[in-house]
C-alpha cells in the first residue's frame, strides 16, 4: 500500500470515530437528558387542594434568558424536569420587569376548581399560552 493510501484510510477511520462520538454524545446528551436546571418558585393550591398551580423557571444556562412557567399538575406531585408548562414568558429582553426568579412577574389566581386567572406583564414576551390544562380552563390578564 502506497504511503498517501495509508494517510487516506488513517484520516477516514478518525473522521469515522469522531462522527460516531458526536453521534453518541446527541444520544446520552440531546433534548431528553437533564441538561437545564428547573427551579420552584411558588405553588398555588386549587380551592378544593387537589391540584395546584406550579410557577417555575428552567435554567439551561448563561446563554438564555430568565423566563416564567406555569403548570397545573396534581398536588403530591413533584416537579420535575419533564413537567409541562401550559404557560411561558421571557422578559422580552428586559422590557418586562423582572419577577421571582428573574423572570417576568406573574400573578396567579385560582377562580375554582375548574377555571385559573394567570396576570402577567404587558410586555412580556409570551411563548407559550394554552386555553387549558389538565381539565382546567385557564383566563390570561395583562398589567402594566
Amino acid at each position: 500500500m502506497t504511503f498517501w493510501k495509508k494517510i487516506v484510510i488513517g484520516l477516514i477511520t478518525v473522521l469515522l470515530l469522531l462522527v460516531a462520538t458526536a453521534i453518541g454524545g446527541l444520544y446520552f446528551l440531546g433534548p431528553s437528558s437533564d441538561m437545564c436546571g428547573v427551579q420552584l418558585l411558588r405553588e398555588t393550591p386549587s380551592p378544593n387542594g387537589k391540584l395546584k398551580a406550579v410557577l417555575f423557571q428552567i435554567d439551561c444556562g448563561a446563554t438564555t434568558g430568565f423566563n416564567s412557567h406555569v403548570a397545573i399538575m396534581p398536588s403530591n406531585v413533584s416537579l420535575t424536569s419533564n413537567t409541562k408548562s401550559f404557560f411561558a414568558a421571557d422578559r422580552n429582553g428586559g422590557k418586562a420587569p423582572d419577577g421571582e426568579g428573574g423572570g417576568p412577574e406573574v400573578q396567579i389566581d385560582w377562580v375554582s376548581d375548574v377555571k385559573i386567572d394567570i396576570q402577567y406583564h404587558e410586555l412580556a414576551h409570551i411563548i407559550r399560552n394554552e386555553k387549558s390544562s389538565q381539565g382546567v380552563g385557564v383566563v390570561y390578564h395583562t398589567f402594566n
